[in-house]
């Protein structure tokens, strides 16, 4: 029996769990960091007064766009990127909760790599 196999497959599965542990860690800090910028009263001044405009002004270009008799399906592409783009990051709270949906997904694939299902250790 080759014993030496055994080890260096728990150190890849340890390397792994690590490397999951630290993005959880990185991905933490993001949110509690976007939650403090959320919450500051510059961020909604900024939403305000600059990205809400940029929301509103692509929606306009998209439907004037949409509307014209000869499509160019690139420009609405572009277009729809764009507003896509705004849109997640002028809401910080829908922000801040798909980081907090990465996180449930690190510590699920940290439980299934601690805790294998088919019960081999």
């Amino acid at each position: 029996m080759n014993n030496s196999k055994i080890v260096y497959e728990n150190s890849e599965e340890d390397g792994k769990i690590l490397f999951l542990q630290k993005q959880q860690g990185e991905l933490t800090q993001v949110v509690e960091a976007i939650n403090q910028v959320e919450s500051g009263e510059n961020w909604q001044k900024l939403k305000k007064l600059l990205l809400d405009e940029i929301v509103t002004n692509l929606e306009k270009q998209l439907a004037l766009e949409a509307a014209r008799d000869e499509i160019n399906p690139p420009k609405i592409y572009k277009l729809q990127g764009e507003l896509k783009w705004a849109k997640r990051y002028s809401d910080l709270k829908k922000l801040s909760e798909a980081k907090r949906q990465q996180i449930e997904n690190i510590k699920n694939q940290i439980k299934d790599e601690t805790n294998p299902r088919d019960g081999a250790l």
